[in-house]
């Protein structure tokens, strides 16, 4: 029987450990996650709120160097760091991909929201990108689609994303694994859109995750959740 949409929706924030009951202590992405979770389930979204309440929690600790730097910037000059001046990394997607469960149902707002967010957390376009293709999958897999890539491949190519981007997505429903494809995060996103779109089992899929490091995973378990609605924890 196929899950409804609140069971994937509950699979999915389940998975990113965004709401309770969520696994303590939690990363310093859940906490921003949560915090975006929070802020989009209210009357008025604000961003400078957003980012004020992202810069008080930096004293949780991030799995990911990159967005702890790009708040430290954000805290001492009040604007987010160059472009490409540091980065990539996943956290900036994992973060905002709690924002997904709230957007899918606006597929512009979900890419133009996803973008401007994760581009405060990873000044890197692959690490901004990236973002973006992570949450269009979920967007995709939250309505009940499970052919994401399409989708995916389309937004990346009319705002032309990073080359190296979009050729992880394009290959992901035609190669082969190796198992010794490269950790760089445009290839770690590629190996979860690889194994979203040839496993079907959530099991299979979660130990074709195992290599990734834990953002990567954290990523791919919360597309399975907004698969299958499986009460993945994080």
């Amino acid at each position: 029987m196929a899950s409804s949409v609140p069971d994937r929706v509950a699979g999915f924030n389940r998975a990113l450990g965004v709401c309770p009951p969520a696994a303590a202590p939690r990363s310093g992405e859940q906490i921003l996650a949560a915090v975006l979770v929070e802020e989009l389930s209210g009357g008025q979204f604000e961003m400078g709120r957003v980012v004020a309440r992202w810069i008080a929690a930096t004293d949780h600790p991030f799995r990911c160097p990159v967005v702890a730097r790009s708040l430290a910037e954000l805290r001492r000059t009040g604007a987010p760091a160059a472009d490409s001046e540091f980065g990539p990394g996943l956290g900036a997607t994992v973060v905002t991909l709690a924002g997904a469960a709230r957007l899918f149902q606006t597929p512009r707002n979900l890419v133009s929201g996803v973008y401007h967010l994760a581009r405060l957390l990873d000044p890197h376009p692959v690490g901004a990108f990236g973002a973006v293709a992570a949450a269009v999958a979920a967007g995709r897999l939250l309505g009940g689609k499970r052919d994401f890539v399409p989708e995916v491949l389309d937004v990346l190519l009319t705002n032309q994303a990073p080359d190296e981007l979009i050729a992880e997505v394009r290959r992901a429903p035609v190669w082969v694994r190796s198992g010794a494809e490269s950790s760089s995060p445009a290839a770690e996103l590629g190996l979860v859109f690889w194994t979203l779109h040839h496993i079907g089992q959530a099991p299979r899929a979660l130990e074709a995750l195992e290599p990734l490091s834990p953002l990567g995973r954290a990523i791919g378990r919360a597309l399975i959740g907004a698969r299958d609605g499986a009460p993945l924890a994080p």
